[in-house]
């Protein structure tokens, strides 16, 4: 899985914690941009929502 920088930086916001509306002010994106791209790193991810992403990428690393 090969995620862009921009997917790469809204994944690290939502493992650190942050809400959509939260990562939408920082990154000047509306709240509906930010979901739209959460939907598009679920895809690429083979994820359903925020926790399963969390876990997937925590796991990832652990491994490393």
């Amino acid at each position: 899985m090969i995620l862009t920088e921009e997917e790469t930086q809204i994944t690290k916001f939502v493992i650190n914690g942050l809400k959509n509306i939260e990562i939408a002010e920082i990154m000047g994106y509306s709240e509906a941009t930010v979901k739209k791209r959460l939907t598009g790193i679920y895809k690429k991810t083979n994820v359903f929502n925020r926790l399963q992403l969390i876990a997937k990428f925590l796991s990832k690393n652990n491994k490393s």
